[in-house]
């Protein structure tokens, strides 16, 4: 369980670390839109790691809810990266979304 989050988020550093944000070249995600997306991230990755499958087959499974993720939101895996390590420089922009992110979790774990 644990494993998985640090792997999602060692390879979400690196990927932050390691892009080079030129605000003009890109098209960042809407703050809404980006809630939604990480509000769908945590509930898909806490419902792969209660299915408790072996650590690849979950890794497998979690990139595969990802990617269905990313077609819903009609965003690209770069695009979505890339606007992460944009308002993960932007600390207040990154605190007030991941502010609704934790409302909607918390909301949401209430109810079930």
């Amino acid at each position: 369980m644990n494993k998985i989050i640090i792997k999602f988020l060692s390879l979400l550093t690196f990927f932050i670390i390691t892009s080079c944000v030129n605000t003009n070249d890109i098209d960042v995600i809407n703050k809404e839109k980006m809630v939604s997306i990480l509000i769908e991230m945590h509930l898909t990755e806490e419902s792969v790691m209660e299915l408790k499958l072996p650590e690849d087959t979950s890794e497998t499974f979690f990139t595969e809810k990802e990617k269905e993720i990313f077609r819903k939101y009609r965003v690209d895996e770069e695009t979505y990266r890339k606007s992460y390590s944009y308002y993960f420089f932007r600390p207040v922009e990154l605190e007030s979304i991941y502010d609704k992110v934790i409302d909607s979790l918390s909301f949401y774990q209430q109810l079930n």
